[in-house]
């Protein structure tokens, strides 16, 4: 019985197999397959500069026809870029990565995969010419820097690579030493690019340009240890200023870094200390006067006299021994005053001036000799006077300056430069107590001799440490103050300051956006150049 039970099983597995139709999909398509050159395999690179890459594609079916397939480069997941040829400006933070090609044939969506290895560089740690404009409405960072031959700017970068804009109206752009030193850095990242704009003061990563917060009323509540607390209600800030007043390195090999960072806000004082070891200490806040006093400072603050600090020893001394006073002009009394352990005294008594207010001063070539400019309904003053003496405050009508117009001193020399929106002058400054104001003969270029047309004006300058070359920021906007249009319409221009006649020595035509502002960002600290105790 069984016999015959597995005969029955057999013969009905033959009949269910000669029933069985065969549907499968043997129609086979020969696979395109794609070969690509042209890629290497690493590339090493700086932040924020273009990436470009042209591969070379040829398939085993298509040739070179690359209307076929579709293209997407990627970093870390990031989608940068759906073209074949990759330009792209890296965005991304110092680091390792692999960048990855893809390429998928339209019709049958095989893919190819390419990876490269990309490492990414910090360009902005270096030494450079750093740029603050605006283009529609908003604040934005170009950069070129100056270690290596023929870079190029990187030009409007900072918002394209953030999520929130750098800000609107930017103001005052500044650079501090300590609080951006290698220590510092490691310890509590660096700080020591400064900007104020309508939304406060802000502060960008020496190094990596990245934003790194605020000095706002958290920041001084976060480190300082003031009580009664300080009111900062009005705290706008309007500017700020520094002193490197202690850079010194030991026989041991170790640094002691020591900076004052002064900041005025609604006409109060904000002096901020940073040392390298150590976090911010908050040694003024909203210091508006002594018992009895209410003061509103103007937008000024500058210590009265620096010498380089001598070697001693075996110890380096790359600092400032300054006088340990400070100068700051009260606008309700128009009188300067020295600033010292909290105490305010009069420079010259019997002397005021009602109604201004003062926006720039500094040190001289003489310790204790101070410069200043003032200006009252637009028309500026200049005043000098000595505070290690009791010389009077002697000044003069300043008709070729303007309250925009930017000053920097000479260490060694009595002269100071300054700009209009259509020259730069450089200026005796011991000719105030003579009563000789500045003026057309003390002009060393015009933009016109520049190159530029009457629509052009210059909106900044920086003269570089060494005191041999300027940075002169042009804006062709005209009548248009928000940026507004592709093209940037904002130049870099170089000149070398040595010789009878300024010279050109570089023009970056169409780097930046509207009203720029301009500084040469320095790796580390050096006093006037010569002297670097890194």
């Amino acid at each position: 019985m069984k016999t015959i039970k597995y005969l029955l099983g057999l013969l009905l597995l033959a009949t269910l197999s000669a029933c069985y139709e065969d549907k499968g999909n043997y129609d086979y398509h020969e696979i395109d397959e794609v070969a690509v050159k042209g890629i290497p395999e690493s590339v090493e690179i700086d932040r924020f500069s273009k990436l470009e890459i042209n591969p070379d594609i040829s398939g085993s079916i298509f040739g070179n026809d690359t209307s076929k397939y579709t293209y997407e480069w990627k970093i870390a997941d990031k989608v940068i870029s759906t073209r074949k040829d990759l330009d792209y400006e890296v965005g991304v933070a110092q680091g390792s990565y692999t960048l990855l090609f893809t390429i998928t044939e339209k019709d049958t969506k095989v893919k190819t995969f390419v990876t490269t290895k990309l490492i990414v560089n910090y360009s902005t740690s270096s030494d450079g010419i750093l740029v603050v404009s605006s283009k529609d409405g908003k604040a934005d960072l170009s950069y070129l820097r100056l270690d290596i031959p023929n870079a190029k700017f990187m030009t409007m970068f900072y918002n394209k690579n953030h999520d929130e804009s750098l800000g609107t109206h930017p103001r005052q752009l500044h650079q501090t030493f300590v609080d951006g030193a290698f220590a510092y850095v490691r310890r509590y990242g660096g700080y020591g690019i400064k900007l104020i704009c309508d939304e406060g003061l802000v502060q960008l990563s020496n190094v990596t340009l990245d934003y790194m917060g605020k000095i706002d009323k958290n920041f001084f509540l976060s480190y300082g240890e003031l009580y009664p607390v300080p009111d900062y209600s009005s705290y706008v800030p309007e500017y700020m200023n520094n002193i490197v007043f202690q850079w010194r390195r030991t026989p041991y090999g170790s640094i002691m870094n020591d900076e004052y960072l002064y900041v005025i806000a609604g006409g109060g004082i904000y002096v901020i200390s940073y040392e390298r070891a150590k976090k911010p200490e908050i040694f003024y806040s909203n210091y508006v006067g002594g018992e009895g006093q209410k003061c509103k400072f103007s937008p000024m603050m500058f210590v009265t006299g620096r010498k380089p600090t001598p070697n001693k020893g075996k110890n380096l001394n790359a600092g400032w021994t300054t006088t340990d006073m400070e100068c700051v002009f009260d606008e309700n009394q128009g009188v300067f005053y020295t600033f010292s352990s909290g105490e305010l005294t009069a420079v010259d008594p019997d002397v005021s001036f009602p109604g201004y207010k003062a926006f720039y001063g500094e040190d001289t070539y003489q310790m204790g000799f101070c410069f200043a400019a003032m200006e009252k309904e637009g028309k500026v003053r200049f005043a000098t006077f000595n505070t290690e003496s009791q010389n009077h405050i002697a000044s003069v009508d300043a008709t070729e300056a303007s309250p925009s117009s930017r000053f920097f001193m000479l260490r060694n020399s009595p002269y100071v430069y300054f700009n209009t929106t259509k020259g730069i002058y450089k200026y005796n400054i011991l000719n105030v107590a003579s009563g000789i104001a500045p003026n057309t003969s003390d002009r060393i270029i015009s933009l016109e001799e520049l190159g530029y047309s009457k629509e052009a004006v210059i909106s900044d300058i920086c003269l570089h440490r060494n005191e041999k070359k300027m940075v002169i920021a042009v804006s062709r906007y005209g009548d248009d103050t928000q940026g507004k249009g592709d093209e940037l319409k904002g130049d870099i221009v170089e000149v070398s300051l040595e010789g009878a006649k300024p010279k050109v020595l570089n023009k970056y035509t169409g780097v930046c956006g509207v009203k720029p502002l301009v500084i040469y960002k320095y790796r580390t600290f050096g006093r006037n150049d010569e002297y670097l105790v890194d």
